[in-house]
């Protein structure tokens, strides 16, 4: 069994939610029809981790087990005042919440500056707040590889305060949660199974992904104007340079780049005449710029003219980037 009684191995490594590509809707929707779903909403930030040492002490990791200095001390402070037992461990996201949209550039500027300036930005931007999704009783566990009891669940659910909130959980059907997140622009959704429990592992592997906790994100498609393109050194296609038309202007306006394309298609991107229409699908936008995440190939549109490439909606705006060729 592992010791935590001076923090987090270096090792520990929480088991991640089932991958959308590897399950079948439809174990969702039995779920939901014997009344075993709950639903929340998935939050675009980084993953944070609270220790309660055995002496009490607090303290909080990302992801990787970084420990982290007092950049995030007003987090500490309220989870204090929670009187959870030593040995606990609370898991969540630290996210930017602007008014209800999640800031991912800012929480990594905040985590990747320098003390001084993390602090700066917080006074900027707002300080780090800390979503939690699970509480976990370390101390009887069953093992380094086995399931957590989450016997400090109900305490940690009672949560509300300035900087610590719990997950919220959507009180609706599965299909009314999907239109849900695409109407308002969110990340995705995590489903669980009521009786789930965490899983993880001390020795530095990842533990199998387990029955029960499943990610959903909307899949977007799209129609992008591509005028250059960056090469590799034997002048194939490396990536696409995406820009669409701003409805608001008439100006184009960077969106990302595509890449990851098979070696045949590098050459043939390479030989086409630019501009092009390239229909992409991606996981979601950037609520402020307009940039797709996640973008995958689909294919070029010839039917589509440069003229009919035109965004949702207005975003604000960002110059776009050079290519390098323009084929």
């Amino acid at each position: 069994m592992a010791d935590f009684e001076k923090g987090l191995p270096k090792g520990f490594v929480l088991a991640k939610p089932i991958a959308q590509e590897n399950y079948d809707e439809s174990v969702i929707y039995q779920m939901e029809r014997e009344g075993r779903l709950v639903i929340t909403r998935k939050r675009d930030g980084w993953k944070l981790l609270a220790h309660f040492d055995a002496t009490g002490k607090i303290r909080l990791y990302t992801d990787g087990i970084n420990e982290i200095d007092s950049r995030l001390d007003h987090i500490k402070e309220e989870l204090s005042e929670l009187g959870l037992s030593p040995n606990t461990l609370v898991v969540g996201e630290a996210i930017v919440d602007e008014g209800d949209n999640d800031d991912l550039t800012k929480v990594i500027s905040v985590f990747q500056s320098n003390l001084d300036k993390a602090q700066v930005l917080q006074k900027q931007h707002g300080r780090i707040r800390f979503m939690v999704f699970a509480g976990i009783d370390l101390l009887n566990s069953d093992n380094s590889s086995g399931s957590l009891s989450h016997s400090c669940f109900h305490r940690i659910y009672q949560l509300k305060g300035r900087y610590i909130f719990r997950v919220p959980i959507l009180l609706t059907a599965f299909d009314q949660a999907k239109k849900i997140v695409v109407e308002k622009g969110w990340e995705g959704l995590v489903l669980y199974e009521e009786s789930y429990v965490l899983t993880y592992r001390a020795d530095g592997k990842n533990p199998k992904r387990p029955q029960g906790c499943y990610k959903w994100k909307p899949i977007m498609e799209d129609d992008f104007i591509v005028r250059e393109f960056v090469p590799r050194p034997d002048s194939t296609v490396k990536e696409l340079v995406l820009v669409q038309i701003d409805p608001a202007t008439g100006e184009e306006f960077y969106c990302g780049k595509l890449g990851s394309f098979s070696d045949n298609l590098r050459r043939e991107l390479a030989g086409m005449r630019y501009p092009i229409v390239v229909q992409a699908r991606f996981d979601t936008r950037y609520p402020k710029t307009g940039k797709i995440r996640n973008a995958r190939f689909m294919r070029v549109r010839d039917d589509k003219k440069t003229s009919a490439c035109v965004a949702p909606r207005h975003y604000s705006s960002e110059p776009k980037e050079q290519g390098g060729e323009n084929g």
